[in-house]
């Protein structure tokens, strides 16, 4: 992985709206974001797919893994507020969110068995 920032992630276990759970990696650095782990079994994945497409998700996979993806889920803390995205700023924000979005996937994938 050779991202400009390393990253470190905290796992925890959310429940969704429809009461289901999925984890939730937390980057400890910047940019601070949340990626939700999706699990896409090969008899949903199409399904899953088109949802995420639907919702124009930006959808990020772990190399030689397709049992799961990784999306953006949200960020910022009291401690670590939101990003304000501006003119002058947006190529290096959208740059860490895709680093970041890629660290959690590779995270997920060297710490996590095959779904």
């Amino acid at each position: 992985m050779s991202n400009k920032y390393k990253y470190t992630f905290s796992v925890t276990e959310i429940t969704g709206q429809y009461g289901n759970k999925y984890p939730l990696l937390t980057a400890n650095e910047y940019p601070w974001m949340n990626c939700q782990v999706i699990p896409t079994p090969p008899d949903r994945k199409d399904e899953i797919m088109a949802e995420l497409k639907k919702r124009e998700e930006y959808v990020v996979y772990a190399e030689g893994r397709t049992d799961f993806c990784v999306i953006q889920a949200g960020g910022g803390t009291p401690e670590h507020p939101t990003i304000e995205i501006t003119d002058d700023n947006w190529e290096e924000v959208d740059k860490a969110l895709c680093d970041c979005m890629q660290a959690a996937a590779d995270f997920w994938a060297e710490h996590q068995p095959v779904y």
